[in-house]
């Protein structure tokens, strides 16, 4: 006999089109707990699709509807596009055509549960891993009470000061990819995501992982994720991309994950894909990470100022990238490195550092992010409210004004290269096509995957892989 009701819905419209890995944990854990579940799918939905909707309201009549935010932006300085305007009018839809309850999560929702909660016009909210709030709470909501943060762990109620992230362990619940079209997902998108682990230790000034995901590292066995990876292959996809965020912190962990997956055969059956750490990385790691099907690695590498390096928290040097590019070369595995451009401390000199070492390096790719997202209780926010809120060059991009904890997209630039920082990038970079430059029009070396027609094509033509390796080279990314 089930408990309750809930419409589960996935909001995330960005293309390439991406599986919302976190909607069908928590749907496995839901069903799993046994709730009756439906799910629709507005990614995959064409025009029209309200009437289809409120089909599925009336017909199923749920307790609760739970909407998942992956993205609240597209994180873009030269863009700086919102994606709350069509989730705040969904919730107003929603309220005119249930009456069920809304609750809002997901990792995008995490980043500020109490702002956004308010913002969106939810009901409820879950901060942090929802497997188990999500339960809990459509059993108290499907038997007429009024849920409290004090009985269910992560949950958000409006108005309310005082809740807590929910902090659990990946295995004690059952999984499955199941709940998503994923061989569908895998046509439109190219990759599907897993992960190993929850939470990020890093202190990165920038970073919002440790405020959307938690501090501490939660880890899955090694035996879980190879499962989860064979249970993707057989549904059609063999492509991964690894959504940790570094896949090498802690080291043994990923060690311990990459033999279990090569001790299963699947090296030539699957291409595997993540973001890594520069550091701890070394010869042995790339070459467990090439018996597993290691294909790319996309390492943050931020800057190759040692200056910038130690402003932004970062554990790694300049001599760190350095080994991390010779480890990968001789074990054959593509390498793209992601740079940071305009921290605090940023000046012409220190971007020359950084594309100079690039081009010494000769890395595969690099990815170049024009201007630093600024996230509410982060270490930047507060470095940057300890100067007085808003010197000039600090809020380059977007406004503090009706920005609560600042949920629309607001970036820093430092104020020396505000004027002419990124024609000066360009001309360092020159005609190099390793470079993936900061760009307003979607084209083969912009490195923003968003709404990137010319990625699509290539997708559609057979392409597939971590998207920075399809732009890389097309032609080897279609087939295994």
């Amino acid at each position: 006999m089930t408990f309750g009701k809930i419409l589960l819905l996935n909001t995330n419209r960005m293309r390439p089109r991406i599986s919302p890995i976190g909607l069908d944990y928590v749907a496995s854990a839901l069903t799993a707990a046994g709730a009756e579940l439906k799910f629709f799918d507005l990614a995959l939905e064409a025009g029209g699709w309200q009437a289809r909707l409120k089909k599925s309201l009336d017909q199923f009549s749920p307790d609760l509807i739970g909407i998942t935010l992956r993205n609240i932006d597209d994180c873009y300085f030269l863009s700086g596009q919102s994606f709350l305007g069509p989730i705040q009018w969904l919730t107003r839809w929603l309220k005119k055509n249930s009456p069920a309850k809304i609750v809002l999560g997901g990792v995008g929702f995490s980043i500020a549960p109490g702002a956004l909660l308010e913002y969106l016009g939810g009901d409820y909210g879950v901060w942090g891993d929802g497997e188990q709030a999500a339960s809990e709470l459509l059993r108290v909501i499907a038997k007429g009470r009024a849920p409290s943060p004090k009985e269910i762990p992560g949950l958000v109620i409006p108005g309310a000061k005082d809740f807590t992230r929910a902090e659990i362990n990946p295995d004690r619940f059952f999984r499955s990819r199941k709940l998503s079209d994923q061989s569908r997902y895998f046509r439109m998108g190219g990759q599907i995501g897993i992960e190993t682990k929850r939470g990020c230790d890093g202190r990165c000034i920038y970073c919002a992982d440790p405020l959307a995901k938690g501090g501490k590292i939660r880890r899955r066995s090694p035996e879980a994720v190879a499962d989860e990876i064979e249970e993707l292959l057989s549904l059609g996809a063999w492509a991964f991309h690894i959504c940790d965020s570094e896949f090498n912190r802690p080291y043994q962990h990923a060690a311990s994950a990459l033999k279990e997956i090569a001790r299963r055969g699947l090296k030539n059956k699957i291409a595997l894909y993540g973001y890594f750490s520069p550091r701890p990385f070394d010869q042995e790691l790339a070459k467990l990470y090439l018996e597993a099907g290691g294909k790319g690695i996309c390492f943050g590498a931020d800057s190759g100022s040692e200056r910038v390096l130690q402003t932004l928290r970062r554990d790694h040097s300049p001599e760190d990238l350095e080994r991390a590019a010779g480890a990968c070369r001789k074990a054959g595995i593509k390498v793209m490195y992601d740079l940071l451009i305009g921290a605090p401390g940023e000046t012409r000199k220190t971007i020359a550092e950084t594309i100079r070492l690039m081009k010494k390096l000769k890395p595969d790719r690099v990815g170049l992010s024009y201007g630093l997202r600024v996230y509410a209780h982060t270490e930047l926010h507060r470095m940057i409210e300890d100067q007085g809120g808003a010197p000039a060059g600090l809020y380059a991009r977007g406004t503090t004004i009706n920005n609560p904890e600042l949920i629309f997209p607001i970036f820093y630039l430092a104020p020396e290269i505000k004027k002419d920082g990124l024609e000066y990038l360009h001309n360092l970079i020159g005609k190099d096509p390793r470079f993936f430059l900061p760009a307003r029009t979607p084209h083969q070396q912009n490195y923003n995957y968003s709404g990137n027609l010319f990625l699509e094509k290539l997708i559609k033509k057979g392409a597939r892989g971590a998207f920075w390796k399809i732009l890389m080279d097309p032609k080897s990314a279609i087939d295994l």
